[in-house]
């Protein structure tokens, strides 16, 4: 089963794990102090090209662990451009797509003269596509073969179990910020240091991309475990890379 305790572990323990994390935490910094001073052109502008590298730098984390590698975050631009330029590929139609019928379905009136029906209503439906959508997503990110996110079979087999698993990993993933940020929360409010601080804005840019890491390990897993379908080319992937490990011990 996934583990948010061996996520956190894989993501501060692999190679180069803190060069990665501060390299990549520069950029949302700038974001994140750009949007607390007011430059909202600049944070909305950056925040989408830093928003796009996160999630290419996600799609080939994902990839990274289900192909058996060493690292999670990569430091290659090129793996990165391809990652980011599949990805488009395969999630920009299904927003528009799925964001069209998910507004069309929510629309249409429930009758049933009952409190917050079509609040709930609506939280099933976007629910539903939510699951179809990351199924798809993680299918593809897999293998980054953009014809997976497509299999309508695996996806309508498998996304009830990705949600079911996302819903779970979300509680794991707030008690692990909680855990990671609280006591240099506390730190800063004892010395009455303000939250805005640009130590405290640093810490917490490292802290999203250690997220970045954790989200990739455990959806990496999660995927393994419940999109159905034959996981014969993983398991020749993992052996390959063990005969390939063996000389590297000896060396």
């Amino acid at each position: 089963m996934a583990s948010i305790a061996d996520a956190l572990s894989d993501a501060l323990n692999e190679d180069k794990s803190y060069f990665k994390i501060c390299l990549y935490a520069i950029p949302v910094y700038f974001v994140v102090k750009w949007f607390l001073i007011g430059k909202m052109s600049l944070f909305i502008f950056w925040g989408g090209v830093v928003g796009i590298l996160l999630l290419g730098l996600l799609t080939q984390g994902i990839n990274n662990v289900r192909m058996n590698k060493k690292e999670i975050l990569s430091l290659n631009p090129v793996q990165l451009g391809i990652s980011i330029a599949k990805t488009a590929l395969v999630m920009v139609p299904q927003f528009i797509i799925f964001g069209l019928l998910g507004k069309y379905i929510t629309g249409l009136h429930i009758p049933i003269e009952l409190p917050h029906v079509q609040l709930i209503y609506a939280i099933i439906v976007w629910s539903i596509i939510f699951s179809i959508v990351m199924t798809s997503y993680l299918s593809f990110a897999k293998y980054l073969k953009i014809s997976q996110a497509f299999n309508l079979k695996v996806i309508a087999e498998s996304c009830i179990d990705v949600l079911i698993s996302f819903l779970f990993f979300i509680p794991q993933l707030i008690f692990a910020n909680i855990v990671l940020v609280e006591p240099v929360a506390y730190l800063y409010f004892a010395f009455h240091l303000p939250y805005n601080h640009w130590g405290f804005i640093a810490y917490c840019s490292a802290i999203f991309i250690v997220n970045i890491s954790m989200m990739a390990n455990y959806l990496a897993q999660a995927s393994y475990e419940h999109i159905k379908g034959n996981n014969e080319e993983y398991d020749d992937n993992v052996q390959i890379n063990i005969i390939t490990d063996i000389p590297e011990k000896f060396n």
